[in-house]
């Protein structure tokens, strides 16, 4: 295979990859599973979206702030459901709450779904911390007691059975509801607003705690439930969750009423419309375009490979280094100490070589200290001893100079 065809092949993969990345499913699960309107996991609520879809209600998700709740039932103003489960992994601070209390004096109604009563195991981190506000901020219920969600794991999910405190239209049918708790949960208390009538629904099955209340607001309802469990997808099926759920949605909900899931307090991003612009051809026609107009490019005007420089003699100073490596390899560091002080004798007069230095410290300029070194060196030639060959190299260059 040539180097071409083989750049070629390469950068083909690369464009395949790179559209795998960019169009690839953006619904793939990357994380835990979470309380979201089309999340197929445990604590997800696709069952209850599906159950509602053939019953013929309409649905839909907010991802957005709540300013979207005027447009999203803009034809049908009254009459519609917001589903919110807390804690989220958003902070309700960063959206402005004062259209959707607007939305639900109006004649809509807000289902909270708080983890008041259970713990739930996507409940953790800085959501767990603004738990309390939160709730407070929707419902002006306080919610007493630790409600970090710190507590040790269950082998086993808890449950917690709720019964009817009384006769309603939201309880008709109902004999319990149960919640799952991941973690060990401590007794749960909540206060409830006191300028504010708060009609409690159900109680523990211990009568210690109530764990839902509903409440008017203007011409709407707030119904919160201690538990954010109930109609998650594993438990919809338990007691009679189902049968609630169902209740809610006819005593809250129109004909030409809408059911919406908080999906952006959980951390889900508004999507984009990934269908219409995938249906634009032109989207297609300018991918095939760049991808041609780069394959072309890659493959043709490049260079593959680095041009061989011409080989060029090689100079003195190769030949010297090339030279000094040999020696450093084949001379010894004695030998080449005894040749350099015999390379310098020879250049002194004949008178000088039987004593050089007594003949060196009386010449001008010879430092006294170089002579004696040099007469050490000697010594320690002449008896057999090594000599740093450095030094005495640098020695002999200076007398050389002072002598010149």
């Amino acid at each position: 295979m040539s180097a071409r065809l083989r750049t070629s092949a390469l950068a083909l993969a690369a464009l395949l990859l790179f559209y795998g990345l960019a169009f690839g499913d953006p619904a793939r699960e990357t994380e835990d599973s979470r309380p979201l309107s089309g999340e197929p996991g445990a604590a997800g609520y696709s069952a209850l979206r599906d159950w509602f879809g053939g019953a013929s209600v309409r649905q839909r998700a907010l991802r957005s702030d709540y300013a979207r709740l005027a447009e999203l039932t803009r034809d049908h103003p009254t009459g519609n459901l917001l589903v919110m489960t807390l804690p989220g992994a958003r902070s309700l601070l960063d959206r402005d709450l004062v259209p959707l209390h607007q939305w639900v004096r109006r004649g809509n109604s807000l289902l909270v779904l708080a983890a008041i009563c259970d713990s739930p195991q996507w409940a953790r981190g800085e959501a767990a911390r603004r738990f309390r506000t939160d709730l407070a901020m929707l419902s002006g219920i306080e919610a007493r007691g630790p409600s970090d969600f710190r507590g040790r794991f269950l082998p086993v999910p808890a449950v917690t059975r709720w019964e009817p405190v009384g006769a309603h239209p939201l309880l008709r049918g109902v004999q319990a509801v149960e919640s799952l708790s991941d973690r060990v949960v401590p007794p749960c208390e909540a206060v409830l607003p006191r300028n504010r009538s708060a009609l409690p629904l159900l109680r523990s099955a211990d009568g210690r705690a109530d764990g839902a209340w509903l409440m008017p607001r203007g011409s709407g309802w707030v119904l919160v439930l201690g538990q954010a469990t109930p109609f998650a997808n594993r438990a919809l099926g338990r007691a009679d969750n189902a049968r609630f759920a169902g209740n809610v949605l006819r005593q809250f909900v129109a004909p030409s009423g809408l059911v919406i899931f908080d999906d952006g307090l959980q951390g889900a991003a508004e999507p984009y419309d990934l269908r219409s612009l995938l249906a634009d051809p032109r989207v297609h026609v300018s991918g095939l375009a760049l991808g041609a107009l780069w394959l072309a490019w890659l493959a043709g005007g490049t260079r593959l490979c680095m041009p061989v420089p011409a080989p060029r003699p090689p100079g003195s100073a190769v030949a010297v280094a090339a030279e000094g490596r040999l020696l450093a390899r084949t001379v010894g560091p004695s030998e080449a100490a005894v040749a350099l002080l015999d390379c310098f004798l020879r250049r002194l007069p004949e008178v000088a070589r039987a004593a050089p230095e007594t003949w060196l410290a009386a010449r001008p300029g010879v430092v006294s200290a170089d002579v004696e070194r040099l007469r050490a060196l000697r010594r320690r030639l002449e008896s057999g001893g090594a000599v740093p060959l450095d030094d005495l190299h640098d020695l002999l260059v200076r007398l050389r100079r002072v002598l010149a």
